[in-house]
């Protein structure tokens, strides 16, 4: 595997990012299948697209885009491919993983339009996050929950920003709810008791992204207060204009010029550290988790 690459998770609230907007469009398999949580059917292909710049960052769309000719669909935060995605970025070889993600606020000190880098979170989507499990086991220490490293390159180019944010909020807990729906009036009562924003897709992306020994950390953006969240409302012009190219595009793409001074030494996760069960990776039936697999215990076994 190619590795030392930075690889870019786009959300709903970030459709382009400098560097980005003519590349070709790839695919990359993975043969991951989703299955909905509901109906246990399975909806996601394991196909992701990306584009590639000539310095090898990598853009991936969270929520995957609907191309019949590359033959990979579009998803609502319920049924994303999570794994898919990450363990595509694994494969094309990425070591730092920066997510964007467009949130609610909770707390009325975090207004709309500012940059938030949370520091925890709390995972009520209800969403299987494991991995492997079968021969190698992770038992993922996620204390902290994200790359210190990744997190100071958010908060660093945030601040540097001269006025692209109305506030960088350098501290937050992050709840996941399970999407798509968004929360009721008692359900964000009690959310704003124990969280500062509300988002549908950190998990289980932030758990498997420590599972595979990624470099992971997210840049969030409220688009609107929780009781407030419609996306017929004010929330689609929030992220209008957040996705002028002097504003989150621009902070993207110096966060990902920053990201890549790290990715080529990026050092071994402490979350990993001592806590990876080694076992026969041959028993891994998918190909793509049984190489990671055998890397994972070469780094963190050996």
């Amino acid at each position: 595997m190619n590795k030392g690459k930075v690889v870019l998770i786009g959300g709903s609230g970030v459709t382009d990012s400098p560097g980005f907007k003519d590349l070709e469009w790839k695919v990359q398999e993975t043969d991951i299948p989703t299955i909905h949580p509901v109906t246990r059917q399975v909806v996601g292909t394991g196909r992701v697209s990306y584009q590639e710049r000539e310095d090898g960052v990598i853009f991936i769309k969270r929520h995957g885009r609907s191309d019949s000719k590359l033959g990979t669909k579009g998803y609502g935060p319920s049924v994303t491919e999570y794994a898919a995605n990450l363990v595509a970025a694994r494969i094309l070889g990425a070591s730092v993983v920066i997510a964007s993600s467009a949130v609610g606020s909770l707390q009325e000190e975090i207004p709309v339009g500012s940059l938030v880098v949370p520091d925890d979170y709390v995972d009520e989507s209800l969403r299987n996050d494991n991995l492997f499990g079968l021969e190698i086991r992770t038992h993922t220490n996620r204390r902290p929950a994200f790359s210190k490293k990744v997190r100071r390159i958010l908060i660093n180019v945030g601040e540097d920003g001269f006025g692209k944010f109305d506030k960088v909020v350098k501290s937050a807990t992050y709840v996941c709810i399970p999407g798509d729906s968004f929360g009721t009036a008692a359900e964000g009562i009690k959310r704003a008791q124990y969280a500062d924003i509300v988002g549908m897709t950190a998990c289980p992306e932030a758990s498997m992204a420590q599972q595979l020994g990624l470099h992971y950390a997210i840049a969030a953006f409220p688009v609107d207060h929780d009781a407030d969240a419609n996306h017929e409302g004010g929330t689609l012009a929030v992220m209008k204009e957040l996705s002028k190219h002097d504003r989150v595009p621009e902070y993207i793409n110096e966060v990902l010029e920053a990201a890549k001074r790290i990715a080529v030494r990026a050092p071994r996760l402490d979350q990993l550290v001592g806590n990876v069960i080694p076992g026969d990776a041959s028993a891994i039936e998918n190909i793509y988790l049984r190489a990671i697999a055998e890397d994972i215990m070469q780094k963190y076994c050996s």
